[in-house]
């Protein structure tokens, strides 16, 4: 999916509808509203966005298309697969956190029955970052890296479910004292990549005999576009 970043001069107009629409939903604030907390008119707002909808929409491509850009780049590296996973997550997990109200207003998207149009926008989004995330399991599968019995689709869910519980949590993790030393990005992404790809048994001293589970080829990630 391409950038659409708003131009320089829409820009205090974007950062204010992006802080009033993780307030409320899109019905309930006006231009008249955006426009005071940018501290322009209704017709410089108009000037550079046809409509509120125009504006809700340019407002959650430049939230969604950074990120996309990120992960896609991460995933062409030549890194071990191990290490692409953990940098993703620490990536995505100050992201989230940087960009608190972008985040709410992408998640509250994806949970509610928000705007059909920008409903639409996210569910594109999500299904490209759920895609990639297969993609970097399988290619560590294929490459010796991960289990050959792993579920690629299963393995990104429970990362998915890892980051959002991280970024809706993370005031009560730091407040527990049996896991505010989580609260640190890299300490929880390290302690979250090692659960995920080593698990929580013991290894047997001595693989099992048997045939091999059958490798499926890996998946071709679908253009967001």
């Amino acid at each position: 999916m391409a950038a659409h970043t708003p131009k320089p001069g829409a820009q205090a107009i974007a950062d204010a509808a992006i802080d009033l629409f993780s307030k409320e939903k899109f019905e309930s604030v006006s231009v008249a509203q955006i426009a005071a907390a940018a501290g322009v008119c209704k017709a410089n707002v108009f000037h550079h966005f046809e409509s509120k909808e125009a504006l809700y929409l340019a407002v959650m491509r430049e939230i969604s298309s950074f990120h996309l850009e990120q992960v896609e780049a991460l995933l062409a590296d030549p890194a071990p697969s191990t290490e692409k996973l953990r940098r993703l997550l620490v990536f995505e997990l100050n992201n989230m956190i940087a960009e608190a109200q972008r985040t709410r207003l992408i998640l509250r998207e994806c949970m509610d029955d928000g705007h059909p149009h920008v409903r639409s926008l996210v569910q594109k989004v999500y299904d490209h970052n759920v895609q990639t995330l297969i993609a970097l399991f399988e290619q560590g599968r294929e490459r010796g890296e991960f289990r050959a019995d792993i579920e690629p689709a299963c393995a990104a869910l429970h990362y998915t479910a890892l980051k959002l519980l991280f970024f809706q949590y993370n005031e009560s993790i730091r407040q527990q004292p049996e896991t505010a030393h989580l609260q640190d990005v890299e300490t929880f992404a390290e302690q979250t990549c090692g659960l995920l790809l080593r698990g929580l048994l013991n290894a047997p001293a001595k693989a099992a005999s048997g045939p091999k589970p059958r490798v499926r080829a890996p998946r071709k990630i679908r253009s967001s576009s």
